[in-house]
């Protein structure tokens, strides 16, 4: 397939520019993403070492008058939510404003976008709003949606491509291809619209050595549209390694990166964070779903860290696997990690059983006090709503938080993505019928309810006394972790009066209360 004639042939600008579309902004303008997408950083960095193309990177999720995203009261109230979802019909809002102003002054001939399940939607309305500037910019959509979901995806019209899998080679060959008016059938890990008909050409190869890819900081001050808004935090995110070994039901990760783990060599990530450490970062936090996997691994991180970098602190995502072992928190103790993310998800066995967490509940409290032992923060991520959760084991996880003892939860309500396995189960179990409605279904959404044996009625009570035994207790274990820093600070006998009073307040509050 050739794009060399007169319906499909258009002028290249060699102007390309990647976006990361609003979601949180959709909620409240002020809720935003303040962070470099780091699929930006990357992609923009192949095709400036690689192409003669000129990039630009836009994070419209991005708001200088940045406001943290309450949950609690997004799903208690669905205020926000009702905004959203007004904001995905009517594309006359000031965002979507900001979006085809963006696109206007840059003036690219083909814009790539990134997009999870949960903003493809936003994705889609901002391939509908280039089109209407310019028919022919073509729209390339890319990321976990598209390789999860395939040629599904091309139903929206005002999508010409898609890239599944990795797409740093994948976005090189497919600009030179569009430039040279050359055949599309050599282009590896792409999907078109030919006519009526859907060409899938071969699946792309993996990144073999990911030392080779450009750190997305290095180019970040020239092309990241109002670079210098952000706050320097916005650009401390890093990948040491790309895969998960883990089978989780509910996760989208292994769809994008496989379950076959490639590492960057210690020395490339300590080079990346001296970068970092140069423009003025003092914490970085590990993006990778697993922080280093392989015990060795994550020992010469760590080695590199103390030795080299003995100022920068880090945060990480854990499983429970690592965390329980001495050694490991040892070792990321020593090279400055402060603070993880455990995926606990629930406390009860079966549920963890049926969603293939290779955990129990008491491996689970075991990695929280090698933790917390070991001087770093545990934070819990915690999930209810499964297809086999019950009032019971609801309640038992509610029940769990205290017996696990995190620094914060983060909780949530799952949603089953298609192309997730979990999703499969849901179609298959009678819970999903039909098409799923992203529109109304997202990990922000008041209206998530996939159980079988919990009425959704019932299930919107449960949830809301949930969120507020949350908040209650990570309201507490903040005063906790304060009143902490204060011993360590030697001031903690001016407070021990306050302390106790707050104790004794709060310490008998457990969820057999409210539920």
């Amino acid at each position: 397939m050739s794009l060399n004639n007169k319906e499909t042939y258009y002028k290249i600008n060699n102007k390309v520019m990647f976006i990361e579309p609003p979601f949180y902004r959709l909620y409240h303008d002020q809720y935003c993403l303040v962070k470099y997408p780091l699929a930006l950083g990357y992609l923009s960095g192949a095709v400036i070492r690689n192409t003669n193309w000129t990039v630009q990177t836009y994070n419209a999720d991005f708001n200088v008058k940045k406001k943290v995203f309450d949950p609690e009261n997004e799903y208690v109230s669905g205020i926000g939510f009702k905004r959203y979802i007004a904001s995905l019909k009517d594309d006359s809002l000031p965002i979507w404003n900001e979006v085809k102003s963006a696109i206007e002054n840059y003036n690219p001939s083909v814009i790539g976008i990134s997009a999870k399940t949960q903003n493809f939607v936003s994705a889609s309305i901002i391939a509908k709003i280039a089109k209407k500037i310019n028919p022919k910019i073509k729209i390339i959509v890319g990321g976990v949606h598209s390789t999860m979901n395939g040629s599904k995806v091309l139903n929206c019209k005002d999508i010409d491509f898609l890239s599944i899998g990795e797409g740093e080679i994948t976005i090189v060959e497919l600009l030179k291809a569009l430039e040279n008016n050359t055949d599309l059938k050599h282009v590896d890990g792409i999907v078109f619209r030919n006519n009526n008909t859907f060409i899938r050409n071969k699946p792309r190869s993996y990144v073999e050595n990911l030392d080779k890819l450009d750190f997305p900081l290095t180019h970040a001050p020239k092309v990241l549209k109002d670079f210098e808004k952000y706050p320097k935090e916005a650009f401390g995110y890093i990948f040491g390694s790309r895969g998960c070994p883990y089978a989780c039901t509910f996760c989208e990760s292994k769809s994008m990166w496989t379950r076959k783990v490639r590492y960057r060599s210690p020395e490339n990530i300590i080079a990346e964070i001296k970068l970092m450490q140069k423009f003025g970062i003092k914490k970085v936090n590990f993006d990778d779903d697993t922080f280093g996997i392989s015990k060795k691994n994550i020992k010469a991180i760590n080695d590199l860290m103390h030795d080299e970098l003995p100022n920068m602190t880090y945060t990480c995502e854990t499983v429970v696997q690592l965390a329980k072992d001495e050694d490991v928190v040892k070792d990321m103790r020593r090279g400055g990690c402060t603070a993880t993310f455990v995926g606990i998800e629930s406390g009860n066995n079966q549920i963890l059983k049926n969603i293939k967490k290779t955990q129990t509940t008491d491996e689970c409290i075991s990695a929280m006090r090698n933790l917390k032992k070991h001087g770093i923060e545990s934070h819990a991520f915690i999930m209810v709503g499964f297809p086999d959760e019950t009032e019971e084991t609801f309640k038992q996880t509610m029940d769990f938080i205290p017996k696990l003892k995190p620094d914060g939860v983060i909780f949530s309500i799952f949603t089953p993505y298609p192309g997730s396995d979990i999703y499969e189960e849901c179609k298959d179990q009678g819970i999903i019928t039909g098409d799923f409605d992203l529109v109304l279904y997202n990990h922000q959404s008041p209206l998530n309810c996939f159980t079988k044996h919990i009425p959704k009625e019932r299930f919107y009570e449960l949830r809301k006394k949930a969120f507020h035994f949350v908040d209650e207790y990570n309201s507490r274990a903040k005063f906790s972790r304060g009143i902490s820093s204060l011993h360590n600070l030697g001031l903690i006998t001016t407070w021990k009066r306050v302390y106790r009073y707050f104790y004794s307040k709060f310490l008998n509050l457990t969820i057999s209360k409210s539920f």
